[in-house]
């Protein structure tokens, strides 16, 4: 590695990367069409069709390629309705005006990307009452079983509570064929915002479903135990990032490239990249494992370097 790449490099400032629907959800696939950040999104790989050729060849390797299936199996919409009125004017990760600081207090619709990184299941035994889902709270009989399903994406993105209140997760949505379920957002369990990382919990009845996301976050930890035994402080020159988002508000796809520079943050590094990212993918998890080792960063926004990330999202175990 050249002494420049070694190096940290002064971060600047950019434009982040939710993306924004003033006529509501019906704006996603014309934003989709019309991009002109990555017109046709030759660079985002369908998640059913992404393969080990997709990878540099010393990735080629069944348990990576189940770990990043796993991660895009943790990948999840994120639609907020809601603007807080407590946005800031600024802040240190972005030009101008922190994101939707004009919109506070409006329900204009946008969407993100987020990564489930923890469920726990309540049964009656565990005496947390019934279930707090918006179909359970309109319901007679609420269900005494439910789970809370832990999310991490950017606090630009998912800013406090009153957003959570009035946001939908949705899991599963990897082609138009595939729509998912929706989980609803509940509280935040922790927003910093000089990092921009935010960690939410979402609620759902749907059992099925908290079994599944249960057993895939153990198996994505299980992934993550063998992909450190055999990748970590190995040689950096590929400097593999991929992320999984919902770019435009539409079906997951992956992408793949480098990160290209090292940038001091408040606490730690930021990183920029030149993995193919568009407005929809704030949040997504940035995934380095041949470097990062045991972190994930949410993807922040683009900048005249490329773009960048947030700071320490989540310990993969």
């Amino acid at each position: 590695m050249e002494e420049t790449e070694n190096r940290k490099e002064p971060f600047i400032p950019g434009h982040h990367e939710c993306e924004i629907c003033y006529g509501g959800e019906a704006d996603l696939h014309k934003h989709y069409t019309s991009c002109k950040k990555n017109p046709g999104h030759v660079n985002f790989i369908p998640v059913n069709d992404f393969n080990l050729d997709h990878l540099p060849s010393r990735y080629h390797d069944v348990i990576m390629l189940e770990q990043i299936k796993a991660l895009s199996a943790l990948t999840v919409l994120i639609k907020v309705k809601y603007t807080s009125l407590e946005r800031p004017e600024s802040g240190p990760f972005f030009s101008g005006q922190y994101p939707f600081y004009m919109n506070r207090g409006s329900d204009v619709l946008r969407t993100a990307t987020g990564t489930v990184y923890d469920v726990v299941k309540y049964t009656e035994s565990d005496n947390k009452g019934t279930c707090p889902c918006g179909k359970c709270q309109h319901s007679d009989t609420p269900s005494k079983v439910w789970g809370e399903v832990f999310v991490t994406t950017a606090t630009h993105a998912v800013f406090d509570v009153s957003e959570a209140r009035q946001t939908k997760c949705v899991v599963g949505f990897d082609d138009n064929k595939s729509p998912g379920v929706s989980l609803d957002g509940w509280r935040v369990e922790e927003a910093h915002f000089e990092r921009d990382r935010c960690e939410f919990t979402c609620v759902s009845c749907d059992l099925e479903l908290v079994d599944e996301l249960y057993w895939t976050c153990r198996r994505f930890d299980d992934l993550c135990v063998k992909i450190r035994e055999k990748y970590w402080k190995s040689d950096n020159n590929d400097k593999l990032t991929v992320i999984v988002s919902h770019p435009h508000g539409c079906p997951k796809k992956v992408s793949v490239g480098q990160w290209t520079h090292i940038h001091e943050g408040k606490v730690w590094p930021k990183y920029t990249y030149t993995t193919c990212t568009c407005p929809g993918s704030s949040g997504a998890c940035v995934y380095m494992p041949g470097y990062d080792g045991l972190l994930t960063r949410p993807h922040s926004g683009s900048n005249s370097v490329g773009n960048y990330c947030g700071e320490f999202g989540m310990w993969l175990y």
